[in-house]
């Protein structure tokens, strides 16, 4: 049972105990019926044959401990355990909430034809009822109509999700045969390769790695809206993670005859993040860099601390972007610059919602003509 059902169950008990109370020595022969109706309710609402339709069952025993305290103990309870039965019709849905109205009104019809003196009220109080029911129907349909529509978006989502994660990892597995068979092809392990056969595994290499970040960015997007993908976050040594992505970047990057290079601190406190994560922004970072700077561009990669979390920066000298651009950068299938065919639009979304699950910020330092800097902060164990 979820914490809102157990959270009405509770006010439910309580309501009933209270009228007890109030009703004093009158009431103790209700005191086991009551407590065995209460048992037989949450029973009702947890049985797998009556569960579907337990809030029904439960506003419908509800109205039959209503009528019977009311009946035979004070009239003036009715108007306590109209409580009661409001949450339940919203809960129960418009028909039930519409029937509990009118149940509640042949209540107090009955209290007053049994015990006289609210002769003149019946109409007035069954008026009242018969509103009340109105009202709670229309909050109960609002509540039901919110619920579907909420169904529907998840389900949507999730077949989305679904497509998006299943076409990601079939294209991820031809693509990891690619990229080995290619490294064997570089290492002249077949044979020697001629210049223009270079070049052509180069080209390769490029589009194997564009296309090989554009499933994980998709895969990794699923996972985060589909709301099931939960990363773990562990002490991690963001020098080392470095080092091992600028590594596996660096064939990609001498291709287009650029340098990278790297600057961090002999000593850093670990990060507290999924490396695996924090591998596909550095990859993202490092990608769309290579894209903005020309040949024989420089790339730096390099990590500080201040008192409140490690800061990452990729820098490029390129030809950095004007404010129309920097407005465009984390939408979606945006791309901006000369070389914004290259790009999917996606990386730079995927690395905003990493860095922002892990609890940092995404910084960018651009103009034209100037190159661009982006920065990154991520959280760090400071014991």
């Amino acid at each position: 049972m979820d914490k809102a059902n157990l959270l009405v169950s509770l006010a439910r008990g309580l309501i009933y105990i209270g009228a007890l109370l109030l009703c004093g020595a009158r009431a103790a022969p209700f005191a086991p019926v009551l407590l065995l109706a209460l048992i037989a309710l949450e029973a009702v609402r947890r049985w797998r044959w009556t569960a579907r339709h337990g809030a029904a069952w439960a506003a419908l025993i509800d109205l039959a401990l209503t009528a019977a305290l009311t009946l035979w103990l004070d009239p003036a309870l009715s108007l306590l355990f109209g409580l009661v039965i409001v949450a339940d019709g919203i809960l129960a849905g418009w028909r039930i909430a519409l029937l509990l109205g009118l149940g509640a009104g042949i209540v107090d019809a009955l209290v007053a034809f049994v015990g006289g003196g609210w002769a003149d009220e019946v109409g007035a109080r069954v008026l009242f009822w018969l509103a009340l029911a109105g009202v709670t129907a229309a909050l109960a349909w609002q509540r039901e109509r919110e619920r579907r529509t909420r169904a529907e978006l998840e389900k949507t989502v999730q077949v989305r999700s679904d497509r998006l994660s299943m076409l990601s990892h079939e294209v991820r597995t031809p693509l990891t045969l690619m990229r080995a068979s290619l490294e064997l092809l570089f290492d002249e392990s077949a044979g020697p390769l001629t210049e223009q056969q270079r070049t052509f595994l180069q080209t390769i290499y490029q589009n194997e790695e564009r296309i090989a970040t554009l499933a994980q960015n998709l895969l990794t997007q699923a996972r985060l809206e589909s709301g099931v993908f939960s990363p773990k976050t562990q002490p991690v040594d963001l020098r080392r993670v470095v080092r091992l992505v600028v590594n596996d970047m660096r064939i990609l990057i001498e291709q287009r005859q650029q340098q990278i290079r790297t600057y961090y601190p002999q000593v850093l406190p670990l990060a507290q993040a999924d490396p695996g994560l924090v591998r596909q922004v550095l990859i993202n970072l490092i990608q769309n860099a290579s894209r903005h700077t020309s040949e024989g561009g420089l790339i730096v990669v390099s990590i500080a601390q201040n008192d409140y979390a490690l800061l990452v920066s990729v820098t490029d000298d390129g030809a950095g972007m004007g404010l129309e651009h920097r407005r465009q950068l984390f939408k979606r299938f945006s791309t901006a610059g000369d070389n914004s065919g290259e790009g999917t639009g996606l990386g730079l979304v995927i690395v905003k919602q990493i860095v922002e699950w892990h609890g940092g910020k995404v910084y960018v330092d651009t103009s034209l003509g100037r190159g661009t800097s982006f920065y990154f902060t991520l959280p760090f164990d400071k014991t």
